[in-house]
């Protein structure tokens, strides 16, 4: 029985949508999410290439993938520059341009194995390819998890909180909050007010070897300036990084009595890989992200995604040998 090809793509990409809204159902805490998501992004387009074959449709389309393969690697490398003017000569700062010439680098390595292909050897061929398919599915995975991590951001969210936690970022002069923070504690503020039940806020980090006053501690003076009370104030003042700051958050909670509905509140950018350890250690929670400025959106984007592949380096590689090499079968068979 012969299934028309308009049937087939429309039930890809709506079995790709309904697979999404079901696992974030589920758990929203998972990056498979962000697979899902782009993956159903993609099976859209591909239905919508098949299905409304007209300008309307490849212009737009065209016009997308173009932003992304010429003018993101650009952009990126440019915001190197804006990272290096404002920031100083640093190499977290130099991350998105990196990344930008990373890119750049990958595609010239498929175009070269593409368009030579019959001049090259095949071990320089396989060379080739593997070096660009490696940069298009870090570019990928990538996209993935900028995509949700946006999408997380404004997807509805409860507003009766009993904890609303909020999370270090260093401190100014090794006492004083920085604009980064004092934007989380602002937007945990306005949780808390928001908030129809008897909240707490708990303010969590630590001391560095180069701060005067735990990070908690400077928060919490924040917070007492602008009108919170200390009694709603809870110091979590032990933790090193983030996953110590949940961990330890928790015990806090967990060792008090009564409804324990808990909110996090960190940058934006940080909001999805903090969610991700919460899930690890089986501490329900809903992320909220507070701003932070524009142009250094994309090198914090970058740091957040190392430190995720970092924390799932094993399946991630994995997932990228098996993939590449089915793409490489495909294409030399």
């Amino acid at each position: 029985m012969h299934i028309p090809l308009q049937y087939l793509y429309t039930a890809l990409a709506g079995g790709s949508w309904l697979l999404f809204v079901i696992s974030l159902l589920i758990d929203r805490r998972r990056f498979r999410n962000g697979v899902y998501f782009l993956n159903a992004l993609v099976m859209t387009a591909i239905f919508l290439v098949h299905t409304r074959p007209s300008p309307a449709v490849y212009i737009p389309l065209a016009m997308i993938i173009e932003f992304f393969v010429l003018v993101v690697p650009f952009l990126l490398i440019l915001n190197g520059f804006t990272m290096i003017r404002k920031e100083g000569l640093r190499i977290p700062n130099l991350l998105s341009m990196l990344f930008g010439i990373l890119i750049f680098a990958g595609e010239i390595f498929l175009i070269a194995a593409f368009f030579h292909a019959s001049d090259l050897e095949r071990w320089q061929l396989f060379l080739l390819f593997a070096c660009g398919y490696a940069v298009f599915y870090i570019s990928m995975v990538f996209l993935a998890f900028m995509f949700y991590s946006l999408l997380i951001g404004i997807l509805p969210r409860r507003i009766d909180y009993d904890y609303v936690i909020v999370l270090g970022a260093g401190l100014a002069g090794g006492e004083k909050v920085t604009k980064l923070l004092a934007d989380r504690l602002d937007k945990a503020i306005q949780v808390y007010e928001n908030s129809m039940s008897l909240c707490r806020i708990i303010v969590s980090g630590g001391k560095g070897s180069d701060e005067k006053i735990s990070e908690a501690q400077a928060m919490k003076n924040y917070l007492l300036e602008n009108g919170i009370r200390e009694n709603d104030i809870l110091l979590e003042d032990r933790s090193s990084d983030t996953f110590e700051n949940l961990q330890n958050s928790k015990e806090i909670i967990f060792s008090r009595k009564g409804r324990k509905l808990t909110a996090l509140v960190t940058s934006s950018y940080h909001v999805l890989r903090a969610m991700l350890y919460s899930r690890k250690l089986s501490f329900p929670l809903t992320g909220i992200g507070s701003r932070i400025a524009f142009y250094y959106w994309p090198s914090a984007m970058i740091r957040e995604y190392a430190a995720l592949v970092i924390n799932y380096i094993l399946p991630y590689t994995l997932l990228c040998i098996a993939s590449g090499g089915a793409v490489w079968f495909l294409l030399t068979h």
